[in-house]
């Protein structure tokens, strides 16, 4: 199989890449790294592929454009058997800054690729890579109460896909990525296109190229080892589900191998993709963890909210464990804190000595 992934050589795209060459396929990346362009040099996403496995690959091709060159894209849809799209402006805080920009990258950008699969080549699989953010504000309109050191949900134990879309507020970014996600669907209802969207939370892993405005875990972790102030905003109870990389493209996977229609025989199926409850974790919780650790004391201030973060967000994946009986969550939150805690101490020169490896498990006993 040829697989075409845009967004290439970011956090998901990089574990993609690595993944599907390892399982034999050959694999197309497109990756203009806007990344670097939107944050500086600390989100450059050219480290992933150069300290990758894969870079070197003969089954690989690395192109650095723009998905929204139509020429360039036709050709190489054309020669695909699958495309998993995760090309985006991937930063909600970011997109109030430049609307025009993060509409014209992510749903234009899908929209034209779309259209492009259904006139060229529409039976392949397309797997979106959508947000939470589809689901704007509205998980902040439920009850919460602090347990500990988080925040719990009177009502629910996680969110499913039936959760509102509309009737609460967004960032341009939850718009555009709203948009691409119900196009997607629509393809598949009105073309017959094998879509999915996933709708992913704090998608995590050491290449995450972390910055302030995106990429959590890694950054706050960061922040920690070199002693740089955090701003914690709207309060440290919020909890947020971690899921790693490389779970994310087994997910991805999954589907490409095997796109599923729903009882009615229609694509287009949305799905929520996160940590789930064992991979649950607040800001507070995260930096006792550190500490443990690490031995390093995070210093933060606290700032007001930002427009539509989430207070609490915790994934359901029973829909996808549903379709997919197969694929399961194999990274824990220590396996992931240890794995960034680790990359950043190589990374950085750090002459610090990783504590407590079984952190969260011992927690949970």
């Amino acid at each position: 199989m040829r697989i075409l992934v845009t967004g290439g050589i970011g956090l998901i795209g990089s574990a993609c890449l690595d993944l599907f060459l390892k399982e034999g396929h050959e694999v197309i990346s497109v990756d203009n790294n806007t990344r670097k362009a939107l944050f500086g040099n600390d989100a450059d996403n050219k480290l992933n592929s150069e300290e990758s496995n894969f870079s070197k690959s003969e089954h690989l091709e690395l192109i650095d454009a723009d998905i929204r060159d139509q020429e360039l894209m036709s050709k190489l849809v054309k020669k695909s058997n699958a495309i998993v799209h995760l090309a985006a402006q991937p930063s909600h805080p970011k997109s109030l800054e430049i609307p025009m920009e993060d509409f014209q990258i992510n749903a234009f950008g899908t929209l034209q690729l779309l259209e492009l699969t259904r006139q060229l080549n529409p039976e392949i699989p397309f797997a979106y890579m959508s947000t939470n953010k589809v689901y704007g504000d509205y998980p902040n309109y439920f009850n919460y109460k602090i347990i500990g050191k988080r925040y719990e949900n009177t009502a629910m134990e996680s969110f499913n896909e039936e959760l509102p879309v509309d009737r609460c507020g967004h960032t341009p970014f939850g718009v555009s990525k709203l948009a691409a996600d119900v196009y997607a669907q629509e393809y598949a209802i009105n073309y017959g296109l094998k879509t999915a969207t996933f709708r992913g939370g704090c998608l995590t892993g050491k290449n995450s190229r972390a910055v302030e405005m995106h990429g959590y875990l890694p950054y706050i972790i960061k922040c920690a080892l070199t002693k740089k102030k955090y701003m914690i905003y709207g309060g440290g109870y919020r909890v947020r589900d971690q899921i790693h990389s490389y779970d994310v493209a087994t997910c991805m996977y999954e589907f490409i191998k095997n796109p599923k229609p729903n009882n009615v025989g229609l694509y287009g199926q949305p799905y929520n993709l996160g940590g789930e409850r064992k991979n649950s974790v607040s800001i507070f919780e995260t930096i006792d963890a550190i500490k443990a650790k690490t031995g390093k004391e995070l210093e933060y201030e606290e700032a007001p909210e930002r427009e539509s973060d989430h207070i609490w967000w915790i994934s359901d994946m029973s829909k996808f464990k549903k379709d997919y009986p197969s694929w399961k969550i194999t990274k824990d939150l220590d396996f992931i804190f240890n794995e960034i805690i680790g990359y950043y101490i190589k990374e950085l020169k750090l002459e610090i000595n990783l504590g407590n490896k079984d952190y969260f498990r011992e927690l949970a006993k």
